[in-house]
């Protein structure tokens, strides 16, 4: 059943881009539609369709009523409905007549036109070949027969036969007395709009006001009492046909003897229904349309501004972003439907009015089934257990890459979540208690024992080793350090080639010799503490690393919360603090141990903006509850 629906679905497809290729070649010229409204050319609605006629109860359209089963003309009627939409100039003789069961102006006959979709209708003309009717009704329908509305009612005395007044006293009025004479005998004229003239210079066609009276997918004609000519049939006949052959003249008299209605063509001008948003229709039913004549106006739309639908009623499936807009032919702006940002992540999305009227009527769409391992309105994020490749646009399929989180070192996925989580940018995953490093696999430095509950602090005055726990005392043939500040310098010569020269940056580990160096930290015993220095700055940052620049030193910090700033604009990420004097007294105090968090406040460097820390600087090991109390008092404010 798939299968079958695919090959239907693939079947019009391509009978779509047939015709389309077919209106291009034949128009040879750029289309019309391009960022402005459009719309497909008029036609007669009737041509190439079956106009059904009625006779009371019964139904004729050119088959023979006795022997429904053989689709072949009655020989008894040469007068067809079909002759009503033949080519008037190619075929000037032929006219449908009524048939006449009844008395003649007792007789209600009926023409109905049944189109397969909705079309718009711009005007019908009747020439009738009989007396034009004394009373008849010109009908539209919206809704495929349900119901019916008049487009125009035509009586000698609207306010007997209607109870309305007449539009040639009452302009505007529903009845009109217009095209009711006797005369002329034959080809008598029936003319409406289904806009007056007037409104339809100022009204936009393609607006709803417009539309709703424009729109239709049946049009009836009731003719409701007929009317016999003062003159002479017959003479008629002759002066409207004098070089009509003897045979044609016997027919036109027998037959016009005994019929109340006669017509030689009916046009119900329109075309098909594609609110400005296209140029060009191909048939509504592929497999059945396409075997019709050349001047049939086709149902379906060619739909362009990114519009889609049989009538480009709809914004195409990754057009959304903006509500769907009819095109306007006033001004020619062809309101085009605006493509969603998906960054190439969905195949359609949809219109939000809540999302649209938060950003203030800039963007409303919201894409639909992200790909990709990307969700969000605009599938700007990875999902959850997904994190961003760091060298890849943000379009490319594989933009989001797994979260690679050891599941020892990584706190376990909250109820509902599928996998470990990670930082959307940094794939950084939620480490246990000690844990370190972007997927949670190690300790970190002053921690050991890595395993299913994390990591277990070190108990040593310096640090341990990560698998056994064992203090660390000695550093033989240690040759590079990443590891803080604070203590005496080494004695570089001996640790370094002749080729490796002092103003190279070298991290060092002042606390391999501590033995000749003591610092005396400041305190933090309260927060007035802080109000009472006045420092500069107060951040919590995270150590990162250590560096001798030969004439002063310089520590790589990571800020985490800014409590207060001076001249110097901090937000969180890294940047360099300078601990005072790493060349003059031969210590950095106070010590900063790299992988250790602090609470830092100090001075800045006048003319440089860099951040100081002196001894006057407090480096505080930083704990939740010193967070609480620092984020208090300084909201509170200094006394």
């Amino acid at each position: 059943m798939v299968l079958s629906t695919q090959r239907k679905d693939r079947h019009q497809m391509l009978a779509a881009l047939f015709w389309l290729f077919l209106v291009v070649r034949r128009s040879g010229a750029v289309s019309r539609c391009v960022d402005q409204a459009c719309s497909p050319p008029i036609g007669n609605l009737a041509s190439g369709r079956t106009l059904f006629t009625f006779s009371g109860s019964s139904l004729n359209h050119g088959l023979c009523p006795h022997s429904p089963a053989a689709p072949l003309p009655c020989p008894e009627n040469p007068h067809p409905s079909a002759h009503m939409t033949d080519d008037p100039f190619l075929n000037p003789d032929t006219w449908w007549a009524s048939h006449a069961d009844i008395e003649v102006q007792e007789q209600q006959d009926e023409i109905r036109l049944d189109l397969e979709t909705k079309f718009c209708l711009s005007h019908v003309v009747l020439v009738f070949r009989s007396p034009r009717p004394a009373v008849m009704a010109i009908e539209r329908s919206a809704d495929f027969g349900k119901t019916w509305e008049a487009l125009k009612l035509f009586a000698q005395n609207c306010s007997m036969e209607f109870g309305l007044p007449d539009d040639l006293s009452h302009p505007g009025s529903l009845c009109t007395s217009r095209y009711t004479s006797t005369t002329p005998c034959s080809k008598g004229e029936v003319v409406i709009r289904t806009l007056d003239p007037i409104r339809a210079k100022i009204l936009d066609p393609y607006s709803p006001e417009a539309l709703a009276r424009l729109t239709l997918t049946n049009l009836r004609i009731r003719l409701l009492k007929a009317q016999t000519c003062p003159a002479p049939l017959e003479a008629a006949a002759e002066e409207t046909n004098p070089r009509a052959s003897a045979l044609s003249s016997k027919l036109t008299t027998e037959s016009s003897a005994s019929v109340p209605y006669a017509i030689y063509t009916l046009l119900a001008r329109g075309t098909c229904l594609c609110h400005g948003h296209a140029e060009h229709c191909v048939p509504h039913n592929n497999s059945k349309d396409s075997r019709q004549n050349n001047s049939m106006v086709f149902g379906r739309c060619l739909c362009t501004h990114n519009t889609a639908g049989d009538h480009c009623e709809e914004c195409a499936p990754l057009y959304n972003d903006r509500p769907w807009r009819p095109a306007n032919s006033t001004s020619g702006e062809s309101n085009p439907c605006q493509k969603c940002q998906c960054h190439s992540h969905a195949a359609s999305c949809h219109f939000s009015q809540r999302v649209w009227t938060a950003s203030g009527g800039t963007s409303g769409g919201v894409c639909d089934n992200c790909r990709h391992n990307t969700v969000g309105r605009r599938c700007q994020r990875c999902r959850h257990g997904y994190h961003r490749h760091p060298s890849l646009p943000l379009n490319s399929p594989h933009a989001c890459i797994r979260c690679w989180c050891d599941p020892r070192g990584t706190l376990p996925p909250q109820a509902g979540e599928e996998g470990h989580w990670c930082h959307p940018r940094s794939g950084q995953c939620h480490c246990k208690s000690g844990v370190g490093g972007t997927s949670c696999n190690h300790c970190m430095p002053g921690y050991w024992g890595f395993g299913e509950e994390g990591c277990k602090p070190c108990v040593c005055p310096n640090s341990c080793d990560p698998a056994t726990g064992m203090c660390v005392d000695s550093y033989y043939n240690n040759q590079v350090f990443n590891v803080p500040f604070g203590g005496k310098i080494p004695e570089l010569d001996q640790q370094f080639t002749i080729e490796e020269e002092w103003s190279k940056e070298l991290a060092v580990s002042a606390l391999h010799y501590t033995g000749k160096c003591s610092c005396k930290e400041k305190k933090l015993r309260s927060v007035l503490d802080l109000c009472k220095t006045k420092h500069d700055y107060v951040i919590r940052a995270s150590v990162l690393s250590a560096h001798d620049k030969g004439s002063h030193a310089e520590v790589q910090v990571k800020v985490r919360n800014v409590f207060r700033s001076g001249q110097v604009a901090l937000n969180s990420g890294t940047i360099s603090i300078y601990p005072l004097s790493w060349t003059i007294r031969g210590c950095t105090c106070p010590i900063l141990n790299p992988g250790m968090e602090y609470l830092l406040a100090g001075p800045e460097e006048t003319g440089t903006g860099r951040l100081l820390v002196t001894m006057q600087s407090v480096v505080v090991a930083w704990t939740p509850r010193l967070g609480v109390l620092v984020s208090e008092g300084l909201r509170k404010g200094c006394p």
